[in-house]
């Protein structure tokens, strides 16, 4: 990996252009320093007039036909321009460089996104490969069965859309493999490597908290610091245009070599030596327009330094999520992909003796390849997030160990600092109160039976009509077993019989309601007295458990259970005279001794 990362960012042609272009700064910035040397010219001139008597000036001396000068200048002061083109182009030069290393990371993501994809669709195409075979065996068992006269033809039906569904499946993954491996052959410039080892480059691992991610993304994010080079080059550029309003000093020599008709050195060759002084008094107002315009140039240099704090931000605090819950969502892939692989067996091994229908495997083989892909495609992804953090903090190719020869090391400036305004402020990572949603939900298809309660009645004297009540909705709660409404009927100081405590009573009590079958429980004869706030009730009692049975029965088809019968059987019965002792507790009769009468 180390070796492709280094030849892509070596060779890869977006990568290329900015390399040149950090070549070309360093020129540009060599080319403005020469205005700090002298300049030495020599100019030429050649007259051609007419020889009249030999061609002299007023003065009797001969106007020689070839003039040579020697010029040297030498800038003295020119408004300090020079040195503050000199900085800009330092700076600018910086910005090449801050953006050939953004250009090297972001060529380094895209193609280490490739090469994770690669290894991704290689093993999703695997995944493929097996499904489809399995798919065509299943086909082929059904079409045998079908052929044969013991299945159904719409068995075969479910099995040849499942075949296609494998065979579609296939060939997407196979597509997206040649797709990823033109998409790594443009950057690496030739085709991957048959063989590619699993990057370990995450190894690492990420930063304690989101804030500390994103603090040493806004020290290295070489888009942002470029951003900020860019703000320093063009405070030099309004510094540089605002020496148009400082007077120019230029030191001046001429060597006059001119020559006579003759051929002989002129007479009025002379050598000078001159200090000149340039001041403009007025432009046009064009100097004012040229500062406001570079000034500008500063504001939008600042708002392009705001947006990368933006930017880097939002690609760092989404990577470090995404990280965080992909690792936790590989935890429950990798659970069910296994349950969902010790599910097919079973499901294979109940068809094989009719407990499972065509549809139920096929279900479950189909579960099976989704899952597998689930998980395989969420440890991939959690790479490429690892990545795509790296990429945003400048760390990516320090992390693979790869490196670009014949670049130098650029030292991190004080103003850097003062001019990273850039808040670490990360937004909290939302979780899921688990624990919460489960107490306010609802009960999943809650099939409850009416729930009989007593009712809270005025204080009544005691009366036939009332206690017969009570006996009756105390037979009711027994029979829809509902213990709860059953228990409210006996007083606190009810005692049972047998020597039980109360709550061996109430265990006793439960027990029998949570048997299975349907309880039968009706009560006849009711006799009541009442005497002032106690009563007695006695009744006969007759009580039954019917629990049901299947009887399977084949049939042609072979199906065991299409003419199942349900077959009642009486469980445990009997028929008792009973005794409910009544005592008045607040508002309500309450049941304090039970007595069972043969």
């Amino acid at each position: 990996l180390k070796q492709l990362v280094e030849k892509t960012i070596s060779s890869n042609p977006e990568v290329q252009s900015r390399y040149h272009a950090y070549l070309g700064a360093g020129y540009e910035q060599d080319a403005v320093k020469g205005g700090f040397l002298p300049k030495l010219d020599i100019q030429s001139t050649y007259r051609k007039q007419e020889d009249i008597n030999s061609v002299r000036n007023s003065t009797g001396t001969e106007i020689p036909r070839f003039n040579n000068e020697l010029v040297l200048r030498q800038m003295i002061f020119d408004g300090f321009a020079t040195p503050n083109e000199v900085s800009r182009l330092g700076h600018a030069k910086r910005v090449r460089y801050y953006e050939l290393q953004a250009a090297m990371q972001e060529t380094t993501l895209e193609f280490l996104r490739g090469y994770i994809d690669i290894l991704r669709f290689r093993q999703l195409s695997d995944y493929a490969k097996t499904n489809y075979v399995t798919h065509k065996q299943l086909y082929d068992r059904i079409k045998e069965r079908v052929d044969a006269g013991v299945a159904r033809r719409v068995d075969l039906e479910q099995a040849t859309g499942r075949l296609a569904l494998a065979e579609a499946n296939l060939l997407t993954e196979m597509t997206n493999l040649h797709d990823v491996t033109a998409r790594v052959q443009r950057l690496l410039g030739e085709l991957p490597p048959a063989t590619l080892e699993q990057p370990d480059f995450y190894k690492s691992g990420a930063q304690a908290t989101a804030t500390d991610a994103l603090r040493l993304a806004y020290l290295q994010n070489p888009n942002l610091l470029s951003t900020i080079e860019d703000i320093q080059a063009t405070k030099d550029e309004v510094k540089a245009r605002e020496a148009r309003y400082l007077p120019r000093f230029d030191l001046q020599a001429r060597k006059n070599l001119g020559t006579s008709s003759d051929g002989r050195n002129s007479t009025n060759a002379a050598d000078v030596l001159e200090l000149t002084m340039n001041f403009n008094l007025f432009n046009g107002f064009s100097d004012k327009a040229s500062v406001s315009q570079v000034v500008e140039k500063l504001n939008t240099a600042n708002d392009f330094r705001d947006k990368a704090c933006v930017d880097t931000r939002q690609l760092v605090t989404i990577a470090y999520n995404d990280i965080n819950q992909l690792k936790e969502q590989l935890t429950y892939r990798d659970l069910h992909q296994k349950s969902i692989e010790n599910a097919r067996e079973a499901y294979r091994k109940q068809f094989d003796i009719g407990q499972r229908t065509l549809l139920d495997l096929l279900d479950t083989e189909n579960e099976y390849f989704q899952a597998r892909r689930s998980f395989t495609n969420t440890d991939y992804d959690v790479q490429t997030a690892y990545a795509r953090l790296y990429a945003s903090q400048g760390e990516l190719l320090n992390k693979i160990g790869s490196t670009r020869q014949g670049l130098p090391e650029v030292t991190r400036e004080t103003y850097m600092d003062a001019a990273n305004v850039c808040e670490v402020i990360a937004p909290a990572q939302v979780t899921v109160d688990k624990a919460a949603l489960l107490a306010d939900a609802k009960p999943l298809n809650a099939v409850s039976l009416p729930v009989i309660r007593p009712v809270i009645k005025p204080a009544m004297s005691c009366s036939t009509e009332l206690i017969t009540g009570r006996v009756n909705d105390w037979a009711k709660s027994w029979r829809q077993k509902d213990y709860e409404t059953y228990s409210k009927f006996y007083a606190d100081k009810f005692e049972p019989e047998l020597g039980l405590s109360r709550e061996d009573w109430a265990k006793q009590r439960k027990d029998r309601l949570s048997i299975a079958g349907k309880i039968n429980l009706d009560v006849s004869n009711i006799q009541v007295t009442c005497d002032g706030d106690k009563a007695v009730a006695s009744f006969d009692q007759d009580y039954s458990v019917t629990t049901y049975k299947l009887q399977k029965a084949n049939n042609d088809a072979g199906c065991q259970v299409c003419d199942a019968k349900r077959i009642a059987t009486k469980g445990y019965a009997d028929k008792v005279n009973k005794e409910l002792q009544f005592e008045k507790q607040g508002s309500q009769y309450q049941i304090v001794k039970e007595l069972v009468k043969k």
